[in-house]
């Protein structure tokens, strides 16, 4: 194994462990803090604990057993889409440290508690969903892996005119070797015809001098 696939290795798993244990520390100490519904004003932030039986914005509300097997579908695929890549650029690593780190820890509250333990909310926009670090890392995966897409999409446009050119000029140089080879054939042909034709001479020489 490559040295430098094993420091992403490293990197990948340091990644979701520091990840996992930031929101699952967090969501503990909160939610032992203070009860659903309540919390403390932080500025920008409130700190407000909210069980979520569903998804964002409540969607999905009750179907536990059909969010616990979409994560794990999610999971399945990011796992599968990271081992499936033979590069593993460090973007694509830390990528889905964090998608894999932010899966996981809203599918631990689903099983053990079935609900997940959100805490923070934007004190301006309190209209949107109230949130974790859990779901934080995930957006972010999810952005990081857009512009991953992206990249990989723009280098395989690029990639057959690279090609092209490449092979444009493999083909200009074996065109030039061959018409190097042809020029030493002809020229080999033309030495022998030329030595021959010096030894029939020299021949009939030695015939008239005889």
């Amino acid at each position: 194994m490559k040295k430098s696939l094993i420091n992403k290795i490293i990197v990948l798993s340091v990644l979701i462990v520091v990840v996992l244990a930031l929101d699952l520390v967090t969501k503990y100490v909160f939610d032992g803090m203070y009860a659903e519904g309540t919390g403390v004003s932080l500025g920008i932030f409130n700190l407000i604990i909210v069980h979520n039986h569903g998804a964002a914005w409540g969607i999905f509300s009750g179907n536990q057993v059909g969010l616990v097997i979409l994560s794990l579908v999610f999971l399945a695929i990011f796992i599968w889409f990271y081992v499936k890549d033979k590069n593993k650029s460090w973007l694509l690593t830390i990528t889905f440290a964090f998608l894999c780190a932010g899966c996981i820890g809203n599918l631990y509250d689903r099983l053990v508690f079935g609900y997940v333990r959100d805490f923070i909310q934007f004190a301006f926009w309190q209209s949107f969903p109230v949130f974790n670090f859990a779901d934080v890392f995930l957006t972010v995966g999810v952005v990081m892996f857009i512009i991953y897409l992206l990249i990989y999409a723009f280098k395989k446009e690029k990639k057959p005119a690279v090609v092209d050119t490449v092979g444009k000029i493999v083909i200009e140089e074996q065109l030039d070797k061959d018409e190097e080879d042809d020029e030493i054939r002809k020229q080999v042909i033309k030495n022998n015809e030329f030595k021959k034709h010096n030894n029939i001479e020299e021949d009939k020489t030695d015939d008239k001098n005889e």
